[in-house]
C-alpha cells in the first residue's frame, strides 16, 4: 500500500468528503480514489444510534439531522441516494422560558413578548435582513462595513442595537443553539455571512415553508454517508486512519498516518474541520493565511439529549414539543443557568416518541463536566416545566456531548472570532498547491450545514478535475464555482425544482423559529 500511489486521497469520511469522492468517480470511475478517516466509522458530524422504545427499537440522530428544500445540494443528493425525508412536528402550542424564567405558551409565530420587546425585535430583524445582503459570500470582507462588522463582536453589536432585555435574551438564546456559542465569541460580520450563506434568517430559523428545520431523514443522516459509501465501495475507503503528516513534493503528495502507514496521491482533498486540520504536520506549511485563520476559527460546543417515551403525551395535550429557553434556574451551583436551550417533537417517521433537547454554548461547557446522573436529573427536571411529570416516565436517555467526540472535539460549527474575516476565503477554500479544501466549513451556500458539506464537496471535485480530467468538466460544473447558488443537477442530469431561496451538526440547529416573523405579522395585524 505504501508504494501504489492515488490519483486522489480525500481525508475525511464525513458527508463533503465522501460526496467530493463519489462526485470524482460519477466522472472518471477509473480515477483511483482513496479515502482516509481517522474515526472507526463515516458520518462525521452526522450519527445515528438505536434507542429503546416501547415495541423494540428505533433509530435518532444525535449530530445533524434537519434538511429542508431551501437546501438544493442536500436534497438533490438524497433523492439520487433514494433517501426519503419526513416532517419535522411543529403543530400546537409552544413554550418560551426568557427573562425572569416564567414559563409562557402561545400557539401562533408570536411569543409572548412585551409590544416594546416585539417592536425592538422587529427592529432588529428588519435590520439584519437589510445587512446581511452587503455580504458577498465569496469575500466577506469585501463588503462596504467588513472591517468594522469583522471588528465588532455579535454581543457588542445586540447591545448597540436592542434596547429590551426581552427581545434581547430572545436572540441569544436562539443564536446559542444554531451557532454553538455565545454571542461574545464570534463577529457580526461571521454572522452576517452566516445568514447571507443561507439566503437570510427566515431560511435558517423556521420548520416550515421549506426552511431549515422542514424535514427529517429517514432512517437518520448518518445513512447519507453509509449510501455514500456503498456507492464508492468501502475497499476504497480505510477506517481507523488518522493523518498526522502531508508533505507535498514535485510530482505529488506523501500522507503519513498515525501509525506510520505511507500513502501517495497526484492530489489530496482536505475535508477536516478546521481545528483538526490544524493538528496535520504540513510540509511545506500551509500559507500563513490558513493557519492564521484556521487558529481563529475554533468549534462551538453541543449537547445533543434524545429521549423515548411509551406516548407522545405532549401532542395529546394539544403542544407541538418546542421549547426556546434561556436555560431556566440552576440546579448546580457551579453553573450559570439550567441546560436546556431548544427542545423539538423527535418522534420518528415509524411513530416511536421522543424528544430531543439541546445544551449550547457556555451551557454545553458548564453542564458538560457535570456529572452524567447530574445532567440527566436537570435535563429532566427543567423539561417538567413545560411538559409536566411524565417526563420522568422515559424509556430510554441518549446524550451526546460533542466536545468529547474524537477527531471532532466539538460542534455543531466551527465560528470565527472578531479580526479574522479578512482572509476567510484564502484561509478556507482556495487551494495550496496539489491540495483542495472541502468540508461544509468552507462551503458558499449553507456552511455548516450537511447541504453545505455536500456543495464544498463538489466544488473541490471540479477544481480537481479541472486539473485532471479537463475534458470532464462540463460548463454546468465551471458555472456551480462561480454560482454555488445555481441549482445542481443529478448525474442524469434531471433539474430539481429551484427552492425560494438557497443558502449544520451539521447539525441542522436554527432555533429562531419562533421569532423570525413575529413583527412582521404583529404589525400587519395591527395595521401599523
Amino acid at each position: 500500500m505504501a508504494n501504489k500511489k492515488f490519483d486522489v486521497i480525500v481525508i475525511g469520511a464525513g458527508i463533503s468528503g465522501l460526496t467530493a469522492a463519489y462526485s470524482l468517480l460519477q466522472k472518471d470511475p477509473n480515477l483511483s480514489v482513496l479515502v482516509l478517516e481517522a474515526k472507526d466509522r463515516v458520518g462525521g458530524r452526522t450519527l445515528t444510534v438505536d434507542l429503546k422504545t416501547k415495541n423494540g427499537n428505533d433509530r435518532w440522530d444525535l449530530g445533524g439531522q434537519w434538511v429542508g428544500r431551501c437546501q438544493s445540494h442536500i436534497m438533490a443528493l438524497l433523492k439520487e441516494l433514494g433517501l426519503e425525508t419526513y416532517p419535522q412536528y411543529i403543530t400546537g402550542i409552544k413554550f418560551m422560558q426568557l427573562g425572569d424564567n416564567k414559563v409562557r405558551t402561545y400557539l401562533s409565530d408570536i411569543p409572548s413578548l412585551s409590544l416594546g420587546a416585539l417592536l425592538d425585535l422587529h427592529m432588529f430583524l428588519r435590520k439584519v435582513e437589510i445587512l446581511y445582503k452587503e455580504v458577498n459570500i465569496r469575500d466577506p470582507y469585501a463588503c462596504r462595513h467588513g472591517a468594522s462588522w469583522d471588528s465588532m463582536t455579535f454581543a457588542t453589536f445586540l447591545h448597540d442595537n436592542m434596547w429590551t432585555q426581552g427581545a434581547k435574551e430572545t436572540v441569544e438564546a436562539a443564536t446559542r443553539c444554531m451557532l454553538g456559542m455565545e454571542t461574545s465569541q464570534f463577529s457580526v460580520l461571521y454572522y452576517l455571512m452566516y445568514l447571507a450563506a443561507a439566503g437570510g434568517l427566515k431560511n435558517l430559523v423556521e420548520a416550515k415553508d421549506s426552511a431549515a428545520q422542514e424535514f427529517r431523514i429517514k432512517d437518520g443522516a448518518q445513512g447519507v454517508s453509509k449510501a455514500l459509501s456503498d456507492k464508492i465501495g468501502h475497499d476504497k475507503i480505510h477506517l481507523g486512519k488518522p493523518v498526522a503528516a502531508v508533505q507535498q513534493t514535485g510530482d505529488g503528495v506523501l500522507i503519513t498516518t498515525v501509525s506510520g502507514e505511507k500513502y501517495q496521491s497526484s492530489k489530496l482533498i482536505l475535508s477536516t474541520p478546521p481545528p483538526q486540520t490544524e493538528k496535520i504536520h504540513f510540509d511545506p506549511p500551509l500559507p500563513l493565511s490558513k493557519r492564521e485563520f484556521i487558529k481563529r476559527m475554533p468549534f462551538s460546543s453541543m449537547i445533543k439529549v434524545i429521549i423515548t417515551y411509551e406516548q407522545t403525551f405532549w401532542r395529546q395535550a394539544g403542544q407541538s414539543g418546542e421549547v426556546v429557553t434561556n436555560g431556566g434556574e440552576s440546579t448546580s451551583i457551579e453553573c450559570d443557568k439550567g441546560p436546556l436551550c431548544v427542545v423539538y417533537d423527535g418522534t420518528t417517521c415509524r411513530g416511536s416518541p421522543a424528544l430531543i433537547g439541546f445544551i449550547g454554548g457556555q451551557q454545553a461547557i458548564q453542564w458538560g463536566q457535570q456529572e452524567a446522573y447530574h445532567r440527566r436529573s436537570a435535563v429532566l427536571k427543567s423539561l417538567s416545566e413545560f411538559f409536566g411529570d411524565q417526563v420522568f416516565k422515559y424509556i430510554d436517555y441518549r446524550e451526546k456531548n460533542w466536545n468529547e467526540e474524537p477527531y471532532t472535539e466539538g460542534g455543531p460549527v466551527c465560528c470565527v472570532g472578531p479580526g479574522a474575516m479578512r482572509n476567510f476565503n484564502s484561509g478556507l477554500r482556495n487551494q495550496f498547491d496539489r491540495i483542495h479544501f472541502a468540508g461544509t466549513e468552507s462551503a458558499m451556500v449553507w456552511c455548516g450545514y450537511m447541504s453545505g458539506a455536500v456543495q464544498a464537496g463538489k466544488r473541490a471535485a471540479v477544481e480537481i478535475l479541472y486539473d485532471l480530467r479537463p475534458q470532464l468538466v462540463s460548463r454546468g460544473d465551471l458555472a456551480s464555482l462561480e454560482n454555488p447558488f445555481r441549482q445542481p443537477q443529478t448525474s442524469s442530469g434531471n433539474k430539481r425544482p429551484v427552492s425560494h431561496a438557497i443558502c449544520s451538526w451539521t447539525l441542522g440547529l436554527g432555533i429562531l423559529a419562533v421569532i423570525a416573523v413575529v413583527a412582521k405579522k404583529f404589525f400587519i395585524k395591527s395595521g401599523v
